[in-house]
């Protein structure tokens, strides 16, 4: 029997459920986490686990989706005027990565690596694409719209990855800014510009 995703006894439940997982993801890092160790932090049956989700995996994945439906709440839509003043639409990003940093690295650094980067390049590829296709034709662009946020959405990814390893030497808004001027300038040639004509922004002194 399918459940009910807009039932509030659903979604009270998998917030419990996600809300247990992040505790014990401080605590105890991912690859230690078992699903029992899950529901009994929830205070729920293992069973009801299951009801909700297959494996600890997807479990994750729902709670990378939440986090980052949040952010996009939050982020702006800048427009073609405001890119030139050095508005960058990352901003929400990075300043939600510097909140909850040390979920990000324990998860980066965990078996759980590669599934993070790979759902948070999905989820910004599609946002970029979307974007993408309000902005130019398909007659405008020299590569096709998913190549493109694809590339765009990996590189970001890995930049905010650096970020994390790294200590976060930079504030969230020169990495924002740096990110998306770097994106938009690699791309150019691709958008049918022969020149960018926005400069980097200036660089800061490194953080701590």
């Amino acid at each position: 029997m399918s459940i009910n995703q807009s039932d509030l006894r659903v979604i009270k439940t998998k917030r419990g459920l996600r809300e247990a997982f992040i505790r014990l993801l401080l605590e105890k890092g991912y690859d230690a986490v078992s699903i029992q160790d899950i529901a009994t932090e929830a205070e729920a049956a293992r069973v009801t686990f299951y009801r909700h989700y297959k494996n600890k995996e997807e479990l994750l994945v729902d709670c990378i989706d939440v986090i980052y439906e949040d952010i996009a709440k939050h982020s702006k839509q800048v427009s073609n005027e405001e890119v030139q003043q050095g508005f960058s639409p990352t901003l929400a990003f990075y300043q939600q990565i510097q909140g909850d940093g040390e979920i990000y690295r324990l998860l980066s650094s965990s078996q759980a690596g590669h599934l993070l980067m790979k759902r948070l390049t999905e989820l910004v590829a599609e946002r970029i694409r979307v974007q993408l296709e309000v902005r130019f034709s398909t007659e405008q662009l020299l590569a096709p719209f998913d190549i493109i946020a694809f590339h765009i959405a990996s590189a970001q990814i890995g930049l905010a990855n650096w970020w994390i390893e790294n200590a976060q030497p930079y504030p969230p808004e020169y990495m924002s800014q740096i990110s998306f001027w770097l994106s938009l300038a690699g791309s150019a040639r691709a958008f049918g510009l022969e020149k960018f004509p926005i400069g980097p922004p200036e660089i800061p002194e490194k953080m701590g």
